[in-house]
């Protein structure tokens, strides 16, 4: 047996957090004020309106708990090169974002 010095490092030193926003990609600050700006375009109600519970006649808060504010959709996904347009976001309530839209990768008729 060979006898070290020092003990033998078993795993890697974590990774950096990165200093600021990636390149291209908005701040919180202007994510924030874009959809504040799609919320009032909609008049707090779900543009969407894509479950079998929605109405669409309902104001959805703008804050408060996940389930029940108003959520930003993004209409063609960030990952698929979707950008923070006004154009590609709408505001949705829970069931519309998270029931029609998440499941199953089916894709929505808009």
């Amino acid at each position: 047996m060979i006898p070290r010095n020092k003990p033998l490092r078993r795993y890697a030193p974590p990774r950096k957090k990165r200093p600021g926003v990636r390149r291209g990609q908005p701040t919180n600050e202007e994510k924030s004020a874009l959809r504040l700006a799609v919320y009032q375009r909609a008049g707090g109600k779900c543009e969407l309106r894509l479950h079998k519970q929605c109405s669409g006649e309902r104001v959805l808060p703008y804050e408060g708990e996940v389930l029940f504010r108003a959520h930003l959709v993004h209409l063609h996904s960030r990952g698929a090169g979707g950008k923070w347009t006004m154009e590609n976001c709408k505001i949705g309530c829970a069931a519309c974002h998270n029931g029609s839209m998440h499941t199953g990768g089916k894709k929505p008729n808009l």
